[in-house]
């Protein structure tokens, strides 16, 4: 994989921080003609996060980008690239730069200029990616503190060791020697994502789950951890972090591994689909109908089953047709909001539902402009453009999100986690948390 430049940008398309690996040509041309065309493009979508994450840019160049938080991560391409690769190597530079300097902003990105741009430099080498992992970064650059900062901006200098450390040529490469805690902890964090589209009889049409186990480890010497699961066999597609030996999931179904010192990300899977039970902790369905120029949408959300856990922080976005105007909205449970930026949408925010909690119920209503279509110009319609006027002008779907804390919708749980080499008493945890991700309900 070989990528030209990447940038980092604020959400209104502005470039922070940019590291090349091309020629002075290529730099110009991406920093005066194909960013500023990616930056008018995400301007013109209704979401930013509806924008396509493979955009062909002018000059011949494709534009691959992720969002996080209020950032979008760039990075340019003008030869044939598996998409994927850049895509992951995106994501990366943002775990990386998060565990460095903690919540990432415009302001926090300029605060710690010298530290991201060495860990890009360090990351990425001659346009290929060489490492994200921060258990190996940190050796090579050093963790941001006060008096850096304050240097920084004082003299504009970076401070760094005078004496690059030794690149670890053992066979725990993303482990250093010698690590020290006064409290041996390891807390394991079960993170699984709900796809799904519901149509509009009510019926699940797509259903699939994916999760990740991620880390945070401040264990003392080289320990070596026994993690068994309660359903191995349901995982599929499953990508470990390098730590884990391979051949003991494959044998026994037991993830083996000497863990990085910190926050990192053990796995990532798919659960397959023959072991789906297909449940949905909330149940979202939709009335619409239509009167001249009204319209009125009926949502109705009812907790489903999530074994007696909250589902909290739901949220459900409307997009409403450009036509749209004079959105009126009634709800007596949560709270909404009405925005006309770029596309009119309505959004419901639910902090928390329980199960046996009575269905709730947001109705929408507005209008909509006559179309300016010349049939209909001339005081005539065909019942072709009719009924394509009628999809045009009828929202056709909402986007859900929600999170249930303490539920595993895969029922993949921990069934015992064993500690090898070192003797120190270890305290551990679990958590596991149900999220929606591309949760799609039709009208």
């Amino acid at each position: 994989m070989t990528i030209d430049s990447l940038f980092i940008l604020n959400s209104s398309g502005v470039p922070i921080i940019q590291k090349h690996w091309c020629d002075d040509e290529s730099i110009r041309r991406a920093t005066l003609v194909i960013v500023p065309a990616f930056s008018k493009y995400l301007r013109s979508v209704a979401v930013m996060s509806d924008a396509e994450p493979i955009w062909s840019a002018p000059l011949s160049s494709v534009c691959i980008h992720i969002q996080r938080r209020e950032l979008v991560y760039l990075g340019i391409i003008s030869q044939e690239v598996p998409p994927l690769e850049v895509l992951e190597l995106l994501d990366g530079v943002d775990q990386a730069l998060t565990e460095y300097i903690g919540l990432l902003s415009d302001i926090t990105i300029k605060e710690n200029f010298t530290t991201v741009y060495q860990l890009l430099s360090e990351m990425v080498d001659s346009g290929s990616a060489v490492t994200t992992d921060t258990s190996v970064l940190r050796g090579l650059v050093p963790v941001p503190s006060l008096v850096n900062r304050v240097i920084e901006n004082v003299s504009g200098i970076g401070l760094r060791s005078e004496q690059r450390p030794d690149v670890n040529t053992s066979s725990t490469p993303w482990r250093a020697q010698g690590i020290r805690h006064s409290n041996n902890e390891f807390f394991l964090d079960f993170v699984e994502r709900i796809d799904t589209i519901v149509d509009a009889n009510g019926s699940v049409v797509s259903y699939d789950v994916s999760g990740d186990i991620g880390c945070k480890s401040k264990l003392s010497g080289m320990p070596d951890l026994l993690l068994a699961l309660n359903r191995p066999e349901t995982m599929d597609d499953v990508a470990f972090h390098p730590c884990v030996r391979l051949n003991k999931w494959e044998s026994e179904g037991i993830i083996g591994f000497v863990p990085p010192d910190g926050q990192f990300k053990l796995a990532s899977f798919h659960v397959a689909p023959e072991s789906l039970r297909r449940t949905l902790p909330l149940y979202v369905s939709a009335a619409t109908s239509r009167q001249d120029f009204s319209r009125t949408i009926d949502l109705t959300i009812e907790p489903g089953q999530c074994e007696g856990k909250p589902i909290e922080k739901v949220q459900i976005r409307v997009p409403l047709p450009q036509s749209a105007y004079n959105i009126r909205v009634q709800c007596k449970t949560g709270a909404h909001t009405v925005s006309n930026a770029r596309t009119p949408q309505v959004e419901w925010s639910v902090k928390s539902l329980k199960q046996g909690d009575r269905s709730i119920r947001l109705t929408i209503q507005y209008l909509v402009r006559p179309s300016a279509s010349p049939a209909s110009s001339m005081g005539r319609s065909s019942p072709q453009s009719s009924s394509a006027d009628q999809k045009q002008d009828m929202a056709q779907a909402a986007f859900v999100d929600f999170e249930v804390a303490g539920y595993s919708v895969s029922a993949i749980k921990v069934d015992s986690l064993r500690m090898l080499r070192e003797t120190y008493k270890l305290f551990k945890g679990v958590r596991y948390v149900t999220k929606a991700g591309s949760f799609q309900v039709r009208f």
